[in-house]
């Protein structure tokens, strides 16, 4: 009798030891993101969420067109610190950046400008306060993200 309480009471232990192990296992055998990409996938964040602001804006999704310069200016500013945040060797497994980046680092540039340009140009039509010019623009800008997504970016997992 003894015997088989201490069986069930070893079984159980494991068991319930295993079951607090799963989680731990788990989350060790997940891959570490490294800063550098980290930071990296924080400012394309931030590019997509300035664009989509301004698209809110201009659209009347929302009533702050005052708000029109101030994501203009961010926009442009990222589209700035965009050039910076590819180095060499940055890619692999915790990136959707593509080795054709670094493959082919000349058109990854002409990309880069073209976003920068783009985004100039939003800021200047900004300025202007010329809805149909903004509007014009920001989908410049869209274009501009959409060339570089397609050669340079893989899918979302």
């Amino acid at each position: 009798m003894i015997s088989s309480v201490i069986r069930l009471f070893t079984a159980t232990c494991l068991l319930g030891v295993s079951t607090l192990m799963a989680p731990i296992q788990s989350v060790a055998q997940e891959e570490e993101v490294p800063p550098a990409i980290e930071y990296r996938q924080s400012v394309m964040s931030a590019i997509a969420a300035n664009r989509a602001l301004l698209t809110a804006v201009i659209d009347d999704e929302v009533p702050y067109r005052n708000h029109l310069l101030a994501h203009a200016v961010s926009l442009n500013r990222l589209a700035v610190l965009a050039a910076d945040i590819f180095p060499a060797g940055s890619g692999g497994d915790a990136s959707r950046a593509k080795d054709e980046i670094w493959e082919d680092v000349e058109e990854f540039k002409a990309g880069l400008t073209a976003f920068q340009d783009a985004s100039s140009e939003l800021l200047e039509s900004v300025y202007t306060g010329d809805l149909t010019a903004i509007q014009d623009a920001i989908g410049s800008v869209g274009r501009t993200c959409g060339g570089c997504h397609r050669p340079f970016r893989k899918p979302a997992n």
